[in-house]
């Protein structure tokens, strides 16, 4: 019988303190080791000159934001997790980092964590490299045992949050009587986010979509999942009066990131409406996915729109559209100029949608069209005359604007 490989950590496997400060004593290095979100699982104690990213991270239990995003900036994430061997950190002074010798902690492709070292002015040697790969894999079955604790938790989640989604939980004290098993906070503001990925995700670009939303902090991502092309999030926000900037900056930023890390143009991020009870997520649900259906629909017009409240009229322009539809509904007006355009080979048609699209103002709608501002006046005198139209009329413009909208969803 072939006897096991035994390991310098081998007899410190049960306490993560104890496995933490033997790696420390073997590579003569202080160490933290940490989850896949940089929040400290332990590290070693009674060590002298530690540096200020590990003084700060000691302090607030995670990796400070600044120092995860100074890690991303020159590359080293990326290298942690296209790698499974050891890599040198050469020291990042304006993140107060110095010299780290460095592993993620896998299980095959997963990263469970990271194992950080401060090296300091010590040369790493290979036995130091060596050291490190047997330190990951004990810490890697702590860590897997951690995860097989949250994984069941986890999927139950998923199922709570699913339901919420659908609406088949539907009353305030039965969601909250669900959530209270899952120790999730649904005091508001609350809203669902959706990000569509121009195509079903790989593992890789998922899993760094699911590790952004761990460690990013503008927002406290109460649940996720994915859905083929989607990644679908239960947002809270803490300030009620800018929780909409705050969302928007937490979809900008994810976005960007995510740009950074993959060629991804085509990416897009929306939400639904925020609400202070948890029984209207089935509805911010909604929301979100038919902001994404009207800027595929109008995709110019609604490019710079992530919200619900921002689309205005848009809100509603499908259900006119039906509406109208049903009714064998003509604008009169639109009717007569199409016509004239027909008869006389003009375009008055498409400068009446450019001059109300443009709000009505005139110098705006001349830029767009490439035109003279006295040209763009005599055609507006010419589309009044042809459609007998009033534009000091406001309710006969917006029903203009609204029909021209509505031509455009058929």
């Amino acid at each position: 019988m072939s006897e096991s490989i035994q390991t310098p950590f081998q007899d410190f496997f049960d306490t993560p303190e104890g496995l933490a400060d033997r790696i420390a004593e073997v590579l003569g290095f202080p160490v933290t080791i940490e989850d896949a979100n940089h929040r400290i699982v332990s590290y070693s104690k009674h060590e002298k000159h530690v540096d200020d990213a590990r003084s700060a991270t000691i302090m607030q239990r995670k990796v400070p934001d600044h120092v995860v995003n100074g890690l991303w900036k020159q590359g080293v994430m990326s290298q942690l997790f296209e790698t499974s061997e050891p890599i040198i950190v050469d020291s990042i002074e304006h993140i107060g980092l110095s010299n780290r010798l460095a592993i993620a902690v896998r299980k095959h492709n997963d990263i469970l964590g990271f194992i950080w070292a401060q090296s300091n002015d010590t040369p790493v040697t290979p036995e130091h490299l060596q050291q490190m790969k047997d330190a990951a894999q004990m810490v890697s079955q702590h860590l897997l045992r951690q995860q097989a604790k949250k994984r069941k938790t986890e999927e139950n989640q998923k199922e709570f949050f699913w339901q919420l989604l659908s609406g088949t939980l539907r009353h305030e004290s039965e969601i909250l009587h669900h959530a209270k098993r899952f120790d999730l906070q649904l005091a508001g503001p609350l809203c669902v986010v959706v990000f569509a990925f121009p195509e079903d995700m790989s593992h890789s670009i998922e899993r760094h979509a699911n590790y952004l939303t761990k460690t990013m902090h503008q927002s406290k991502v109460i649940s996720r999942l994915f859905d083929d092309n989607q990644l679908v999030l239960l947002l809270n926000t803490k300030d009620t009066l800018h929780a909409p900037t705050v969302v928007q900056g937490f979809i900008r930023d994810f976005i960007q990131k995510m740009k950074e890390r993959f060629v991804m143009e085509e990416m897009a991020g929306v939400y639904g409406l925020l609400y202070r009870s948890p029984e209207y997520i089935r509805d911010s649900y909604r929301q979100a996915l038919k902001v994404l259906e009207l800027k595929e629909q109008f995709p110019h017009p609604l490019a710079d729109i992530t919200g619900y409240e921002e689309l205005g009229v848009y809100q509603f322009i499908n259900e006119l559209a039906a509406l109208q539809k049903r009714e064998q509904y003509r604008n009169e007006k639109l009717e007569r100029i199409k016509q004239y355009d027909i008869d006389n080979r003009t375009s008055l048609y498409e400068t009446l949608k450019t001059f109300l699209m443009q709000n009505s103002n005139v110098h705006q709608a001349a830029a767009q069209m490439h035109i003279h501002t006295n040209t763009l006046n005599y055609r507006l005198k010419r589309i009044k005359e042809i459609g007998n139209i009033d534009f000091k009329n406001p309710n006969q413009k917006t029903m203009l604007y609204l029909d021209i909208l509505t031509e455009q969803t058929e």
